[in-house]
């Protein structure tokens, strides 16, 4: 796919038109809640369009969300994985997100649950890269990131 500009992300496949994800670091969430992103198309797709996502370590330089901050069921869920032994998801075998916007729709929301511990942490990161039919990160492709904020 050939990039499109920063803020609209790259083209979809098969004719979708631009796709769009607004970055989420304007609302971050607070642990407990979860972190979402709403993926859109510029015009609604002919076909069901998928796209697999992988947690590539953050750009931020500070602390990457780990097994230990989003709800166990869901890493288990997207990834067979447990929370122990606590590792950052970009370290975690066999982790990825799976994105479909069926045939007709213009977009989708996603989303990765996180839970409130009682440690007290500093902002803590998570980003999810598009990949290739090989399944390593594609270069100019669509980029989730996230950041989660300590409760207390």
């Amino acid at each position: 796919m050939p990039p499109a500009p920063a803020d609209a992300g790259p083209r979809g496949p098969r004719g979708a038109g631009a796709v769009s994800c607004p970055p989420d670091r304007r609302t971050p969430a607070t642990e407990g809640s979860a972190l979402k992103w709403r993926i859109s198309l510029s015009e609604a797709a002919d076909t069901d369009i998928g796209a697999l996502f992988v947690p590539v370590p953050a750009d931020s330089g500070g602390p990457e969300l780990s097994t230990k901050d989003v709800d166990p069921g869901w890493l288990a869920g997207v990834s067979g994985a447990a929370p122990d032994p606590e590792r950052p998801l970009s370290q975690v075998d066999g982790l990825y997100l799976w994105l479909d916007v069926p045939a007709g729709q213009t977009g989708l929301d996603v989303s990765v649950p996180t839970v409130r511990d009682q440690v007290r942490e500093s902002a803590e990161s998570v980003t999810f890269q598009q990949t290739d039919d090989g399944g390593s990160p594609l270069p100019g492709g669509l980029v989730l990131t996230g950041t989660v904020l300590d409760a207390s």
